[in-house]
């Protein structure tokens, strides 16, 4: 079975490429001159590993100069016009909202210098200690700064974490220190794994030699920081100017985007929910509850989900991308395709999927389960289900782990189920996307209005733990 589905998915790779050659030439002798572009050009553009060198070792992520795939099929008239009519969208959205909604509420955002300023302190650190290893003993510094590490990392897990609780700040603010921080996290992770073979290869009577280097500068240490990436390297493909005008519009797409999200809540999402638990509400079943708001939600939340996809893995990582000069715009590939569960997490967010592959699947597969690798597919599950469930439980302020079910135990379960769909799968692909984004936000929503609106009951720790929205009656 594992021999079999490894063949339809090289397959299915080539019959990618082929026909994204044949549609290529279609294009390009039926569309007028102004509109003709290269999508894909000799049928590695998309390719997002190197093959392997030696047996048993996995392939590398390469990284090459090359669009994002939504950049290429803009130029394409036809796929224009449907980006244009989301602007018309949006400015008749901005209009409904002025004339309704005249008072505006703001929220002020607090900045957490410490989630920035301790990876450059670490970076500091590791490199003192590259240095020094070989005069006070390798095996005593390995396991020491090992050590350190490890609490580094949980320090830097959890101090941000007690900062939020405390704060009570907004859920979207809360949410975007947290991805921040959980994103550091990812780009020191993969700084130090990177660079132990080469500290551990650094020999100090070779130190004249150019090549041999103990440890980056840090230079390329603060580059990668802030590079749209999380995998690691000491130099990556570089455009050569940055257009400014394609920044300035990518930050616009930004701002409206974020007003799409918050007019979708606003008229379709909140009120929904926020009755929930009220006297009005106190006789209607939770399960009869659940079933009106997953319908009502399905729709919305694919279209935050879409709008989510757009802002962050689009346009706010391109504009980053173009400041820094960063040629590698693949952050994510034709995900909306997918025939299968298993073709839609490996497309749908290749950043954090390269990370994923790099330093869980490829380093568990090689050191701890060559032979087993749905084991370490699992693993990359796990870890990504765990970090998922730790924003939202301190964003909402409550532990109630759907996501982390829906990741661990029903993602891994269609994936595998999933894996050989061919006819029909898109839509099969689609529909669960559409039922599982209703279900997530109906319960999700739910339990955040019965925080609101139900009295606590319990003691705050396990009040913490227990879904409020199970028991809720009236205020």
């Amino acid at each position: 079975m594992r021999l079999q589905a490894t063949l339809v998915e090289e397959v299915d790779e080539k019959l990618s490429v082929m026909v994204g050659k044949v549609l290529q030439e279609i294009e390009q002798n039926s569309m007028p001159e102004q509109h003709r572009y290269v999508l894909v050009d000799d049928g590695h553009k998309y390719q997002n590993r190197t093959k392997p060198k030696k047996d048993g070792v996995l392939p590398e992520k390469q990284f090459m100069a090359r669009n994002s795939l939504l950049t290429d099929l803009f130029e394409i008239k036809h796929i224009q016009t449907i980006y244009n009519i989301f602007i018309v969208i949006l400015i008749i959205l901005f209009i409904n909202t002025a004339v309704y909604d005249l008072v505006i509420a703001g929220n002020s955002l607090r900045t957490k210098q410490g989630d920035a300023l301790s990876p450059l302190l670490f970076n500091f650190a590791l490199e003192y200690a590259v240095r020094k290893v070989q005069a006070l003993g390798r095996k005593c510094w390995d396991y020491g700064w090992l050590a350190i590490l490890i609490i580094y990392q949980i320090l830097f897990l959890c101090i941000p974490a007690i900062k939020v609780l405390k704060s009570n700040l907004a859920p979207a603010i809360s949410m975007a220190i947290l991805m921040e921080q959980v994103r550091l996290m990812m780009k020191t992770y993969a700084f130090v794994r990177s660079n132990i073979p080469r500290a551990l290869a650094y020999k100090s009577h070779q130190s004249g030699d150019k090549e041999m280097i103990a440890c980056p500068g840090f230079s390329k240490f603060l580059y990668f920081l802030f590079a749209p990436t999380l995998v690691y390297r000491d130099d990556y493909p570089r455009t050569k100017e940055i257009r400014w005008k394609f920044v300035v519009w990518c930050f616009l797409e930004v701002i409206g985007v974020i007003f799409y999200v918050a007019f979708v809540f606003e008229r379709f999402l909140i009120p929904i929910y926020q009755d929930f638990g009220l006297k009005s509400h106190r006789n209607t079943p939770l399960s009869e509850s659940i079933v009106v708001g997953m319908f009502g939600s399905m729709m919305p939340s694919m279209l935050v989900m879409l709008c989510a996809f757009y802002c962050l893995l689009h346009s706010w990582m391109n504009a980053f991308a173009e400041m820094l000069r960063f040629a590698d715009r693949m952050f994510y590939k034709d995900w909306w395709t997918a025939s299968s569960h298993a073709a839609y997490y490996r497309l749908w967010n290749i950043v954090v999927h390269d990370w994923l592959y790099t330093y869980i699947y490829k380093d568990f597969n090689e050191n701890v389960s060559p032979r087993k690798r749905w084991v370490s597919t699992l693993m990359v599950f796990v870890v990504s289900a765990v970090f998922h469930e730790y924003i939202l439980a301190l964003t909402f302020r409550f532990f109630y782990p759907m996501l982390f079910i829906a990741f661990a135990g029903i993602g891994v379960i269609l994936m595998f189920l999933t894996k050989d769909f061919m006819s029909g799968g898109n839509i099969f692909v689609w529909l669960l996307l559409c039922i599982g984004t209703g279900i997530l936000t109906c319960l999700y929503g739910f339990e955040w209005y019965a925080r609101i609106n139900c009295p606590q009951v319990l003691d705050p720790v396990l009040d913490f733990f227990v879904p409020r929205s199970w028991t809720c009656t009236t205020v």
